[in-house]
């Protein structure tokens, strides 16, 4: 059986798995945590999306307001 190899050092023997995305580590890679080990883009928060939660839901809430906008300003003009 073949040794499991790092994600990102494919030369080095991964002793480890991020508790977040399942990525095989060595032990240069690991970034130990709070909720575990952690590969150091997932330490980062780089496999999380690039604008925090917080904007995302402003975005959704600017959109939503623009199409309730779009919907009532015709029947108002009427």
């Amino acid at each position: 059986m073949s040794p499991i190899r790092c994600a990102y050092h494919p030369e080095r023997d991964a002793l480890q798995y991020c508790n977040r995305c399942g990525r095989p580590v060595c032990n240069s890679c690991v970034v130990r945590a709070a909720g575990g080990n952690l590969c150091r883009p997932c330490a980062e928060g780089l496999h999380r999306s690039a604008r925090p939660r917080s904007a995302q839901m402003w975005i959704w809430l600017a959109a939503g307001a623009v199409l309730v906008l779009l919907w009532l300003v015709p029947k108002l003009l009427r």
